[in-house]
């Protein structure tokens, strides 16, 4: 029993470990808010952070957030200004007129794009969010998920075997 308890918190730390370093492969960008509530002709005012785990974010860098109306094809590059701190910053964005509006921000120093979902403002009632086939700058969440249960499965299999060795079954 203490063996098979043994590995189970062996196959959990594993786990944890191999999940995190997944997620932590890469920097990213994070909006504070949605547009959510935003009127045609007001203002969303979100806060930006870069985020690069390796400690490499320069003090310089310039992120942009383009918005592109997807009824006209419009589109408005809306630049972020600094708060003074590296790596956060702040983003006043107009959505001009009631439309369906797609949105990219760009890191401003590795140019890397990060799609958001699509949002359709629209006259007094607040924004709706438009279904979306899945960005291609999003993390897929799905596969340390994966690898952390087929970890728990491994030693799970692993405690029954060690067990089964233990009390001299054969079946």
């Amino acid at each position: 029993m203490r063996r098979s308890l043994i590995a189970l918190a062996l196959g959990l730390v594993a786990a944890a470990v191999l999940a995190s370093a997944a997620l932590a492969k890469e920097g990213g960008v994070e909006l504070s808010s949605t547009p959510y509530g935003t009127p045609p002709g007001g203002t969303w005012s979100t806060g930006l952070t870069l985020i690069d785990l390796n400690g490499r974010l320069p003090a310089d860098a310039k992120p942009t957030l383009e918005l592109t109306n997807l009824d006209t094809g419009e589109r408005r590059v809306f630049a972020a200004t600094s708060t003074g701190e590296i790596g956060q910053y702040t983003l006043d964005i107009v959505f001009p007129t009631p439309g369906r509006y797609a949105y990219t921000v760009t890191d401003g120093f590795t140019d890397r794009e990060y799609t958001y979902p699509p949002v359709r403002i629209v006259g007094s009632q607040p924004v709706v969010a438009v279904p979306s086939s899945g960005g291609e700058g999003s993390f897929p969440v799905w596969a340390p998920v994966a690898g952390g249960i087929v970890l728990l499965l491994a030693a799970g299999a692993a405690s029954v075997l060690a067990r089964r060795r233990r009390f001299g079954l054969s079946h």
